[in-house]
């Protein structure tokens, strides 16, 4: 079923774009400089008589995490369907800056001992119910004011918006990385990289607040504050779009949490490197990343989505352990970076199609709630797991390319379940589908 975007003008449409990946950029930013830290957050918040049992600890957080954002994508899909998609993105934004900055002052271990753990899962819990808006109410935002023929391109545009999130906190980590000793960073320097959240997330805030709404749900009219429920109306009509999508979300969150959020503790743990030089590799093999994605959008907009959708999942599965080999083997920068190119090179691409799938399987209506969803269903069974699994897995096996194979499996699955659960009726271009009627959206919200 197609429900087809209702643009707006081409002003609003590219303001729409700037703004919603900056504050995607900025949420993503937020997540994921837990992981940077982890080692040091390990150290500072868990007893040290076992280093590998506090590293696994913490991972263990930052997946408990995970476990309230299918309430989050509850709560704000329906506020999205509801009250529009601003009201959503405006709030969670608001939310994870608060938690973020909340990191930067927490006690540690050796000042309030097993409260501040519980400290630091609190802090994670807020994150999560955050995060459930975030990356699928921005997608749908500026999918919404995309043109028909330019929604790969726009999706990819903000899948580039993760990758520069990924950069920003390589690149933080890097310079403080860098510029303190191991100690002053483990001591004080980490608690900056949170801090920083504050400016940016009001600079995010604001420009959020200045955009017009999404010109689809503006259409609705009265008739989005009407009838059942968006969860209950998506449950009973949309099932199979929604299983669809939670396995596709599963198997890529799984393997960009490993590779962003497992990657630098597991190049200084399992490859030799030093702090400064996993950060290094990690930023480089980010920032070559983003060119993938915003070429993966120019080519989404012109094969058919079905087909796609079926290469991208094959490819992660079939580039999963060669990635790894390459970095095991060398046990170098150059040899880092190759391997996470290799295994990110698929996954780049995985983002913007999800979101094309969303939009093609959903109505307006119960859109926000169906895309929220099945996308923190996913990230929350088996992306959330990823860096705690790996971990366990490396740890347990003694081998450390058990998180390639984990990674394998997971793409496998997601290949047969995109096969048998897209019908052939979804194998179309985007660029072919009818061109949407253009109504004027002059609500501000």
């Amino acid at each position: 079923m197609r429900h087809p975007a209702v643009p707006a003008g081409a002003r609003d449409y590219v303001k729409v774009v700037v703004a919603a990946s900056a504050g995607t950029l900025i949420e993503i930013y937020d997540i994921l400089i837990y992981g940077y830290f982890a080692t040091v957050l390990a150290q500072q918040f868990f007893p040290q008589g076992d280093p590998a049992a506090a590293l696994l600890a913490t991972f263990a957080i930052f997946a408990l995490g995970f476990f309230v954002r299918p309430i989050g994508a509850v709560i704000f899909g329906h506020i999205g369907d509801r009250f529009g998609r601003l009201k959503a993105l405006a709030f969670s934004l608001i939310l994870m800056t608060l938690a973020t900055v909340a990191f930067g002052l927490l006690p540690t271990y050796a000042t309030v001992g097993l409260f501040a753990p519980v400290l630091l899962l609190l802090c994670r819990v807020l994150q999560g119910l955050s995060t459930s808006a975030e990356v699928p109410g921005a997608m749908l935002l500026m999918l919404e004011h995309a043109p028909a023929n330019r929604r790969g391109l726009t999706a990819s545009i903000n899948n580039v918006a993760t990758v520069l999130a990924a950069a920003t906190a390589a690149t933080v980590s890097l310079i403080l990385a860098r510029s303190l000793s191991p100690d002053d960073l483990a001591a004080w320097g980490w608690r900056l990289a949170f801090l920083a959240a504050a400016p940016i997330g009001v600079i995010g805030v604001y420009v959020r607040t200045r955009l017009i709404d999404s010109p689809a749900f503006v259409a609705l009219g009265e008739r989005a504050k009407q009838g059942r429920a968006p969860l209950t109306r998506a449950l009973g009509t949309a099932k199979r779009g929604m299983l669809v999508l939670i396995v596709w979300f599963g198997v890529l969150s799984n393997g960009g949490y490993m590779l962003s959020v497992l990657m630098p503790s597991y190049l200084i743990r399992n490859v030799g490197l030093s702090p400064a030089d996993a950060y290094t590799a990690n930023l480089i093999a980010i920032l070559l990343s983003a060119a993938l994605a915003l070429l993966t959008g120019f080519l989404i907009d012109r094969f058919p989505l079905r087909r796609v959708a079926i290469t991208v999942m094959a490819g992660v599965a079939t580039t999963a352990v060669p990635g790894f080999l390459i970095i095991t083997t060398f046990r170098t920068v150059p040899g880092a970076v190759l391997g996470q190119i290799l295994c990110s090179s698929f996954l780049g691409a995985a983002y913007p199609v999800g979101a094309l799938l969303a939009m093609r399987l959903f109505p307006t209506g119960i859109r926000f709630t169906a895309f929220a969803v099945a996308f923190n269903l996913g990230s929350t069974l088996f992306g959330s797991t990823a860096p705690y699994v790996s971990t366990w897995l490396t740890t347990t096996t003694h081998n450390p390319m058990a998180p390639a194979f984990y990674l394998l499996a997971a793409a496998a699955i997601g290949t047969v379940t995109v096969i048998l659960g897209l019908s052939r009726r979804n194998d179309i271009a985007a660029s072919t589908a009818p061109r949407p009627v253009t109504i004027r959206a002059d609500l501000r919200t």
